[in-house]
Parts: C-alpha cells; structure tokens; sequence
C-alpha cells in the first residue's frame, strides 16, 4: 500500500536541513534586527530638536530697552551674550533714543528686534536745566558768571589735554594720538570710533566735549609727493603709492582728484576715504 504522505531518507534529510534553516533565519532576525523607536524616545527627540529653536517670548505690555536687566532680555529669548551686552552698555552711560538703535548693538538678533519692535517705548531723556535762580541765592553768582568747560580739540590735543576730557584715560589718550598720526588727523569725530578701546558707550560720553578742526589734517600733494610719502597715506600703501607715480611719469601731473580713477588703482570707494589727506598743486 503506497503513502502519499510519506519521505524517502534522502528527501526527510533535505526537510531536516530546510527546517533547521528556517529556525536560524527566525532566531537570527529577532536578536539582529534594530529595535523600532518607543514612542517615548521619539518625545524625547523631539523635544531636543525643540531646543535648538529659539522661543521668542513677546511681552504684552510695553517696555523701555533702557531700563530692563540682561535677565528680562534672556527671558524674551535673546541670546545671552547680546543681552549681557546691552546691560554693559547701559551700565557706562550708554543710551538707546529710538528703538532702531538697538540694531547698533554688534550681533543683535534682527528676528527677535523684528518681533518686538511694536513693544519698544522709550521714555524720552530729559536734559537737566540749570536754575539760575538758586545760583544767585546761594553763591551770588550771575548767570553769565557760570562757566562753561571749553572743548578740547583733538587734532591739535596733547596727551595731557586729551586725559582731561571725561572718559578718556591714558591709555585711551595714547591710541587717540597713535592712531592720528598714522592717520594724519582727523575729519570727523565719528572716526574715533575706529580707535582701539573706544566702545559706543565711550564715544556717546566723549562726542560733546571734543572738536575737530580739519584744517590741521596732514596733507599730501599726490603730484610732488614720493612714492614712500604716498605710501604712508592710510589707504593708500606701496601698491597704489607706485601705480600713482607710475602713471604720473607718463602722463604728467593730475589736474583734478577724479583723475585719479585712471590708474584703475583707486575707485570710488577709496577716493572718499583719501580725499581729506591728498591736494593737487
């Protein structure tokens, strides 16, 4: 009698070998293969992912950026060391008139100004006025008796003169000088604030005790000048000093500064910052 279900040796070993392949596939997927991610692992990724954008906390009511602390900033989401910052500014004097100054600040966060710009009201600064009044009362002085501090100019400053300006020291007073002579003088008081050490709080407190009297500026005659006393013109250099004298000994003298865009050495941009220190004759 013949079984239709039942193996010859060789076909039972080939189903032995097939079942003992199956279970090692089985086991082998289930202790290999990556264990999918809980639900909670997700929360926690997403709330990692969460801190990297920053949370913007407008505030309801207005608010004055002179008087609040670098806490009330980092608690709205500026960055810390903008909000330190700001405070240090405020410390030494400084102050913002308009909410726009604070894009002065080096690194503001221009997204964060954006969003609380419509929250920003300044206090509008009041200047102390003098009651000549009490004056007379108490000192007997007049009102054309009382004084007023000369400014220092500071093209023609000494180091001595500079110190009696409030705010700057000695050290501040020898770069000012350093940096004048490299220059040679200054046009306008804003260019101080490319001298080392001078912050925005420094030059707002020093800006009205100082003048500039641009006709002590050190000039250069770019058509007798050497190329060594061309070179020595901030903006200027060896380069441009050589280019200069280059095409003054081929072409003659320049007879107005904007011929000097021809030598394809100096452009616009330069032109405006070396125009106070060069003359033609």
């Amino acid at each position: 009698m013949n079984y239709p279900f039942l193996f010859a040796r060789k076909e039972r070993k080939g189903l032995y070998v097939l079942l003992l392949l199956s279970a090692v596939f089985i086991v082998g997927k289930f202790y290999f293969s990556p264990a999918p991610a809980t639900i909670e692992g997700n929360s926690k990724m997403e709330v990692k992912s969460e801190k990297i954008i920053p949370a913007y906390k407008i505030p309801n009511q207005l608010f004055d950026p002179n008087e609040i602390k670098a806490s009330r900033w980092i608690a709205m989401g500026l960055n810390q060391k903008i909000a330190t910052r700001i405070e240090k500014y405020i410390s030494k004097g400084g102050h913002f008139y308009q909410a726009e100054d604070l894009l002065k600040m080096y690194g503001m966060d221009t997204v964060f100004y954006k969003k609380v710009e419509s929250k920003i009201s300044i206090v509008a600064k009041e200047k102390k006025q003098i009651n000549f009044e009490k004056k007379v009362c108490v000192s007997n002085y007049t009102p054309h008796q009382i004084k007023t501090k000369p400014l220092i100019e500071v093209n023609g400053a000494t180091q001595e003169q500079l110190v009696e300006v409030n705010g700057i020291g000695e050290k501040l007073a020898s770069r000012i000088i350093k940096y004048r002579d490299l220059l040679g003088g200054f046009v306008r008081k804003e260019q101080l604030r490319k001298v080392y050490g001078m912050d925005s709080a420094n030059y707002e407190k020093i800006q009205n005790q100082i003048s500039i009297d641009p006709s002590l500026v050190r000039r250069v005659d770019v058509n007798s000048a050497t190329q060594e006393e061309l070179a020595k013109v901030k903006f200027i250099g060896i380069k441009r000093a050589k280019a200069l004298v280059s095409y003054r000994q081929q072409h003659g003298n320049f007879s107005s500064l904007k011929d000097l865009l021809n030598t394809h050495v100096i452009n616009d941009s330069i032109l405006y910052l070396i125009e106070p220190y060069i003359l033609l004759k």
